[in-house]
């Protein structure tokens, strides 16, 4: 998630600059939806307790990951009304 934080604060302020920023943004997030779809799946068919704990642990942080790209994006003035174009 660091890597993350400093693409976002190396970005200024200009238009062209926020598109760029509201472009990684869109495409952290759609990286992320597909992720949680995997680890979903993952946690449905795993059946050793040990796996169960890796795969809830798993879950829980991109979940987290998915909230906080959402609110950064909402602070950015990003649009996901249409859902399904995000996840091709």
């Amino acid at each position: 998630m660091g890597s993350l934080y400093n693409i976002f604060k190396e970005i200024s302020a200009t238009k062209e600059e926020k598109n760029n920023e509201n472009d990684v943004l869109i495409n952290e997030v759609q990286n992320t939806m597909r992720q949680l779809k995997d680890a979903e799946i993952y946690f449905q068919n795993v059946t050793d307790p040990d796996l169960i704990d890796q795969a809830i642990y798993n879950l829980e942080s991109l979940r987290k990951k998915y909230t906080y790209l959402l609110k950064k994006a909402k602070e950015n003035g990003v649009n996901f009304d249409n859902f399904s174009s995000l996840i091709s």
